[in-house]
C-alpha cells in the first residue's frame, strides 16, 4: 500500500512542482517588473524634487540678491559706511534681514574685516568671502555661494557697495536647516527627506550638516565626482531607501557641499501593497485548488493501478483471475487488457512448468519430486505399503547402438509396461530407475514375479529386438523408514544388494546400512586423512633375478584412519574412484613417491619407485605435465620413476587413456601393465599399449610350484612378453621353488612376500643395505 501511496504522492508532487515553477516564474517576473517600475518612478520623483529644490534655492538667492543690491545703492547706507556709523549700518542690515528672513547679514570692508553685524552680541565669526565670490559680485552685480561655518551650511549672497568704486561688501545668508528642508518637502509630490552634507577637502569624508545628524547613509565612493549628480539606493534604520546625490558647491581644494534627497522604499511600494496582497491570495487559492485537483487526478490514475497491483499480488500467490477494467478505450484499459493477457500466459506457462517440474520429459511419467511428494502424503496416512525401485540394466551399452529417440521410446515402453502390470502410478526417478507404490504389502511378491516374467519378453524399438533386464529394490513402510527421502535411500540400498548378490530383486537389509554408512564416512574422511598424514606408502621391493639386487620398489598406499583404524586399499580406493577423490590421492602419491625416490637418490641409493595409476588418472590430459613438473622440482632422473596401469583402467576410456600413455611414453617414462591375466588379456589391446613391462598377476604365481596349468600360463606369458620386447615381473612369489621356476622361464624380476613384505621407507633402506652386504662378491 505504501508503494501505491508514494506513486500517488509523486504524481501530485509533480503537478505541484510544475505549478510552483510556473507561478514562481510569473511571480518573479511580476516582482521584478514591479520593482523596476517602483524604482523608475522613485528616481523620477527624486529628479523632480531636485529641480524643485534648485528652483527654491535660486528663488531665495534672487530675493536676497535684490534686497542686497537695493541696500547697497541706498545713499544713506553708503554714507553710513563712509562715516563708519555702525548703528545706522546695523539697523539697515537688521531691517533687511528681518524683512527677507535671512539668517546672516554683515558688512566687510576692503580689508575683509567685519565692520558690522546684525547682532552686537553675536561673536565676530562669519563665513569668509572668497576673492572669486567678490569678483563674481563685481562682474554680475550679485555673487552667490554655499559655504560651511562650524558645521552649518549657508547660502551666502554678496553684493558690492560702490561709491562709485567698491568700498565694502554687504552679505546676506540663510542656513540650509530643517525648516528649509521642510519647505522643500512640502512642495514635493512624494514623502521626501532632505539632508545636506559637506567635506573640507578631497581626501576627507562627507559630513552631515549639524542640522541633519539623523539623515540616511549614502554611497560616498560614488560621490567622488563632485560635479555629477546621481541616484542610488541605501539604508536607514535597517530600511531601504532611494536617494539622489545633488552637488551644490565645490572648490578647487576639494571642499564640497551637496544635498541628499531620499525616499523610503516602503513608501515607494505602498501603492502596490494591495496589488501584491491580492496576487499572493490568488496564488494561494490557486495552489490549494491545484492540490485538490492533483489529488483527484492522481487518485483517478492510481486507482486502476492499485487494482492491478492487488491483482499482481494475487498472481504471485497463485490466483490467476483476470482484472475487470472500469474504463474503456484509454491507456488504462489497454494496460488492463495487456495485464489479463499476461496473466493467461503466465497461468499456461506455470502449468507447463509445474508439469515439467513434476514429470519426466521423456516418458511423461511423474518424476522423483512428484513421487516424493505423493510418498510424504501417504506417510501421513500411516497405512503400510511397499516401495519398489526398478533399475534398467545395460542401458549404457544400449546407447552405443540406439540413438536418443530410440532410448526415449524404449524407456516409455518400460514405464508403460510397469504401469500396466502393477496397476498403479509409476514414476521415473532417474535415467535408469523407475519407482512405484504397491499399496498392499501382501501383493508385493506376486507383483514382482509378474514384472520379472513380463520382461522376459523382449521389447522392440526401431525394428530392433531389445532384451530388458531389471533389478528391483524393495522397502516397506513404516518398518524401513517413515519419510520419503529415507525410504528411497533404503530402496537404493536394496538395489545395491541386488548388484552384489546378482539376484533380480532384494529387500532392504538394515545390516547393509552399516556398511553404507562406513563407505560414506570413508568418502568424507579420505581428503582430510591426506592432509593429516594418516595416509602413507609401504614399499615392496622387486628383485632382479640376474643380479639378485633390488632395483625397483612398488609404492603401496596404506591408510591408518584415526576413526576406523586400518582401511584396506581395496576398500577405499574404489570409493575414491567413484567420488573423484582419486585425483587428490594421485596428486599426493606422485609427489610423495617422487620426493622419496629423490631422497634415496641423494643418499646414493639408485632405487626406482613404481606407482599405480587409476582409470581416472588415465583420462587426465594434464597428468604428463604434472609428472614432469614434479621430476624437475625434485631433480629426480626420469629412469627412477615407473608408472603401472591395469588392463581394466585402460579399457575404461581407451582412446583418452592411449593418448595420455603415449605422451608419457614419449617423455621417456617407464610404463608397466599391471595384473596381467585378470582383465581383458587381449593381444590386440596389448599390442596397442605403449608398455615397457608386463606384470603377471599373483593369481597365477601363488601356486606356481604345484600347479601345472599355472606353470604353462606363466611360461607362455613370459615368452610372449619377451617376443613383444617387454620385460616381465611376477607378483605374489611366496616360496623359493617359485623363484627357481621363474628364473628358468626367463622372468626378469620377482616380487612377493618370499622376497619382502611391504615395509616403511626406513625399513626398506635397511633391507637394501643388508642385501648388498650379503651379496656374493
Amino acid at each position: 500500500m505504501n508503494l501505491k501511496f508514494r506513486y500517488q504522492a509523486k504524481l501530485t508532487l509533480v503537478y505541484l512542482a510544475l505549478f510552483v515553477v510556473v507561478q514562481s516564474l510569473i511571480s518573479l517576473v511580476f516582482v521584478q517588473t514591479m520593482t523596476d517600475n517602483v524604482r523608475s518612478q522613485a528616481l523620477q520623483q527624486l529628479d523632480t524634487s531636485a529641480l524643485i529644490f534648485q528652483r527654491i534655492v535660486q528663488q531665495r538667492v534672487d530675493v536676497l540678491g535684490a534686497s542686497a543690491q537695493l541696500l547697497s545703492k541706498d545713499y544713506g547706507f553708503r554714507e553710513a559706511i563712509a562715516t563708519e556709523d555702525d548703528n545706522t549700518i546695523r539697523s539697515a542690515l537688521q531691517n533687511q534681514k528681518a524683512r527677507f528672513g535671512a539668517d546672516l547679514a554683515y558688512l566687510l570692508d576692503l580689508d575683509e574685516r567685519v565692520t558690522a553685524v546684525t547682532d552686537a552680541n553675536q561673536p565676530m565669526r562669519v563665513p569668509n568671502i572668497s576673492d572669486a565670490l567678490k569678483d563674481m559680485a563685481e562682474v554680475e552685480g550679485i555673487g552667490a555661494k554655499l559655504v560651511e561655518l562650524d558645521g552649518h551650511l549657508h547660502q551666502l549672497v554678496v553684493v558690492p557697495v560702490q561709491a562709485p568704486i567698491t568700498i565694502a561688501w554687504v552679505a546676506f545668508g540663510f542656513e540650509l536647516d530643517e525648516e528649509y528642508a521642510e519647505e522643500i518637502k512640502r512642495l514635493s509630490a512624494i514623502d521626501l527627506e532632505v539632508a545636506f552634507v559637506h567635506r573640507p577637502g578631497s581626501d576627507d569624508l562627507f559630513q552631515l550638516a549639524t542640522a541633519f545628524a539623523n539623515a540616511p547613509v549614502f554611497d560616498q565612493s560614488s560621490a567622488s565626482n563632485k560635479d555629477r549628480s546621481y541616484t542610488s539606493t541605501g539604508s536607514f534604520d535597517e530600511a531601504g531607501i532611494f536617494y539622489k546625490y545633488l552637488p551644490l558647491s565645490s572648490t578647487i581644494d576639494g571642499q564640497q557641499i551637496a544635498a541628499i534627497l531620499s525616499f523610503s522604499e516602503k513608501s515607494a511600494y505602498q501603492p502596490y501593497r494591495l496589488l501584491f496582497i491580492t496576487t499572493v491570495v490568488i496564488l494561494g487559492v490557486g495552489f490549494l485548488l491545484l492540490v485538490v485537483g492533483s489529488l483527484a487526478v492522481a487518485s483517478g490514475i492510481t486507482r486502476p493501478l492499485r487494482q492491478l497491483t492487488n491483482a499482481v499480488q494475487k498472481v504471485a500467490g497463485g490466483d490467476y483471475h483476470e482484472v475487470q477494467c472500469t474504463s474503456q478505450g484509454d491507456e488504462i484499459a489497454d494496460l488492463t487488457d495487456s495485464f489479463n493477457a499476461m496473466v493467461n500466459t503466465v497461468r499456461e506457462r506455470e502449468q507447463r512448468i509445474l508439469f515439467q517440474a513434476y514429470h519426466d520429459t521423456e516418458t511423461g511419467l511423474p518424476n522423483r519430486l512428484q513421487f516424493e511428494k505423493s510418498l510424504n502424503g501417504r506417510c501421513c496416512e500411516r497405512n503400510p505399503y511397499t516401495i519398489a525401485v526398478f533399475e534398467v540394466q545395460q542401458l549404457r551399452e544400449l546407447r552405443t547402438f540406439l540413438d536418443h529417440t530410440n532410448i526415449s521410446e524404449l524407456m516409455q515402453g518400460v514405464g508403460a509396461r510397469l504401469k500396466q502390470i502393477l496397476a498403479t502410478d509409476v514414476a521415473r526417478l532417474s535415467t535408469e530407475t523407475f519407482a512405484a507404490v504397491i499399496h498392499h504389502p501382501s501383493d508385493t511378491n506376486p507383483k514382482i514375479a509378474e514384472v520379472l516374467k513380463s520382461f522376459l519378453e523382449p521389447c522392440q524399438v526401431a525394428g530392433i529386438v531389445v532384451d530388458i533386464q531389471l533389478r528391483i529394490g524393495l522397502v516397506n513402510f513404516p518398518s524401513d523408514g517413515e519419510d520419503a527421502e529415507l525410504l528411497l535411500r533404503q530402496a537404493h540400498a536394496a538395489l545395491d544388494r541386488c548388484r552384489t548378490s546378482g539376484k533380480s530383486y532384494a529387500w532392504f537389509d538394515q545390516d547393509s546400512t552399516v556398511l553404507q554408512k562406513r563407505r560414506l564416512s570413508i568418502m568424507s574422511e579420505l581428503r582430510q586423512g591426506l592432509k593429516n598424514g594418516e595416509v602413507n606408502f609401504a614399499y615392496q621391493p622387486k628383485v632382479n633375478l640376474l643380479s639378485g639386487q633390488v632395483e625397483v620398489v612398488e609404492a603401496l598406499v596404506r591408510w591408518n584412519s584415526t576413526t576406523h583404524g586400518f582401511i584396506p586399499p581395496d576398500e577405499f580406493i574404489p570409493i575414491a574412484e567413484r567420488t573423484g577423490d582419486i585425483r587428490h590421492l594421485t596428486d599426493w602419491g606422485l609427489e610423495t613417491a617422487i620426493r622419496q625416490a629423490s631422497d634415496w637418490h641423494n643418499q646414493g641409493l639408485e632405487i626406482a619407485v613404481a606407482l599405480n595409476l587409476s582409470a581416472n588418472d588415465l583420462t587426465n590430459h594434464r597428468l604428463p605435465d604434472q609428472v614432469m613438473g614434479l621430476l624437475n622440482r625434485y631433480q629426480l632422473p626420469i629412469r627412477l620413476l615407473k608408472l603401472e596401469v591395469t588392463e581394466s583402467a585402460v579399457m575404461h576410456d581407451m582412446d583418452r587413456a592411449l593418448a595420455v600413455l603415449n605422451r608419457l611414453h614419449d617423455l621417456g617414462l617407464f610404463l608397466s601393465i599391471d595384473d596381467y591375466g585378470t582383465g581383458y588379456s587381449s593381444l590386440s589391446y596389448l599390442k596397442q599399449l605403449p608398455m615397457d613391462e608386463l606384470k603377471i598377476d599373483k593369481a597365477f604365481v601363488l601356486k606356481l610350484a604345484s600347479n601345472m596349468e599355472d606353470q604353462i600360463l606363466v611360461r607362455s606369458t613370459i615368452e610372449l612378453a619377451h617376443n613383444l620386447g617387454l620385460t616381465v615381473t611376477a607378483e605374489g612369489v611366496e616360496d623359493a621353488q617359485s623363484v627357481e621356476l621363474l628364473r628358468q622361464y626367463g622372468c626378469d624380476m620377482v616380487q612377493g612376500y618370499h622376497i619382502c613384505r611391504p615395509v616403511s621407507a626406513a625399513d626398506l633402506e635397511t633391507f637394501v643395505r643388508n642385501q648388498k652386504e650379503n651379496a656374493p662378491a
